[in-house]
C-alpha cells in the first residue's frame, strides 16, 4: 500500500462532509445505495492509520484536538469511513461501466510497487515496518487499481482546448509559478555565515551542499530539491525562494529546522512552461466534480458514533 497517496486521499476526501447518521447498525458503520460498510472494514483501516499517525507523531497524537474543536482521532474516524464510501462508489460506477481488470493486471500493479521499493526483501521489510499483513496490502492494492482505472477511464474522455487552458492560467498564474531550488542547511548562524562567506569567495555552491548540509537527502544531489510550488515548503524558506532570480544566492535563512542557505535554479511561469501542469490540474478538477457527484446522487446512510 503506497501510504503517502493513501493519506493524501484521505485528507482530501476529508474536505467532503459526512451525510447524516442514522440509528447505529449492528456490526455495519454505513450503506451506500444498498451495499454494506462492515465495521470489520473500518477497524482494519482505522487501526493501520492510527499506527502510523502515532509512529510519525508519537503516542497519544490521535487525542489530540484540532482547531475544528475535534481530537484527530475523531477527524480519522471520519475521513476513514469517508474513504471507504468513496471506494464502494468507485467500485459500483466501474461495475456499471463495465471497467474490470484480471488479476494478472493486480499482480503486475503489486510488482511494480515492489520493485519500485527495491524488490521483494524491501517489500517484506515495508509489511513488517508498518506491521501490515500481506493480505490488506493486496486489498489495498486492489482497491488503488480499481481508482486507477476509473480514474483514467474518465480522464480518457476529458478534452482541455486551448483557451480553456490560457484563462485558468491567466486566474491562476500566481499560484501556478513553479521553482527549481537548491539549499544547502546547516544547524548554527554561526556555520550558516560561515558557509556564506565561502560562497561569497567562489567555493561551487554543490560541492559545499554535498560536503555540508545537513540535508542528507537533497545534499547527495548537490542540495538540488527539483520543482515545487507555493506551499510544499515550510513558509519562511519559500518566502525567499520564491523571490530569487535564477542563479542567485539567498542570505542566511532561519526556519524551525535549522538555517538555510538557498539558490534558484530555475523558474517556470510562462504559460507556455506550465501548459501541462495547467491541462493536468483542470482535468483532475472535472475528476474530483465528477466523484462528488456521485457520491451526490447517492443514498448513503452512516452509522459511526
Amino acid at each position: 500500500m503506497k501510504m503517502n497517496i493513501r493519506i493524501l486521499m484521505i485528507a482530501i476526501i476529508a474536505a467532503v462532509v459526512l451525510s447524516g447518521c442514522a440509528t447505529q447498525q449492528e456490526g455495519i458503520v454505513a450503506e451506500v445505495d444498498g451495499h454494506e460498510i462492515t465495521q470489520e472494514e473500518f477497524d482494519k483501516d482505522f487501526q493501520v492509520y492510527k499506527d502510523l499517525y502515532e509512529r510519525q507523531l508519537g503516542e497519544g497524537a490521535l487525542d489530540q484536538e484540532g482547531i475544528d474543536g475535534k481530537t484527530m482521532g475523531e477527524s480519522l474516524e471520519e475521513s476513514i469511513l469517508e474513504k471507504l464510501i468513496m471506494e464502494r462508489l468507485i467500485q459500483d460506477d466501474n461495475e456499471k461501466k463495465g471497467i474490470e481488470f484480471s488479476e494478472e493486471d493486480l499482480q503486475e500493479y503489486i510488482d511494480q510497487y515492489k520493485e519500485s521499493i527495491g524488490g521483494e526483501e524491501s517489500y517484506q521489510q515495508f509489511l513488517q515496518s508498518n506491521d501490515l499483513s500481506d493480505e490488506y496490502f493486496v486489498d489495498n492494492m486492489r482497491k488503488e487499481l480499481r481508482g486507477s482505472k476509473h480514474k483514467e477511464d474518465f480522464l480518457s474522455g476529458v478534452s482541455i482546448g486551448d483557451d480553456e487552458a490560457r484563462e485558468y492560467y491567466e486566474e491562476n498564474r500566481e499560484d501556478l509559478v513553479e521553482i527549481n531550488a537548491s539549499h544547502i542547511l546547516l544547524g548554527s548562524e554561526e556555520e550558516a555565515e560561515n558557509i556564506q562567506s565561502r560562497l561569497d569567495e567562489g567555493e561551487d555552491f554543490s560541492q559545499l551542499a554535498t560536503t555540508e548540509s545537513l540535508d542528507s537527502v537533497s545534499a547527495v544531489n548537490g542540495g538540488n530539491l527539483g520543482y515545487f510550488g507555493k506551499g510544499q515548503m515550510i513558509p519562511e524558506f519559500e518566502e525567499v525562494a520564491f523571490q530569487l532570480e535564477e542563479g542567485e544566492i539567498s542570505h542566511v535563512v532561519k526556519t524551525e529546522v535549522g538555517y538555510h542557505i538557498i539558490k534558484l535554479q530555475d523558474k517556470r511561469e510562462s504559460f507556455d512552461d506550465l501548459e501541462d501542469k495547467v491541462i493536468s490540474m483542470i482535468k483532475e478538477q472535472a475528476y474530483f466534480e465528477y466523484v462528488q457527484s456521485l457520491r451526490d446522487e447517492a443514498t448513503i446512510k452512516t452509522y459511526l458514533d
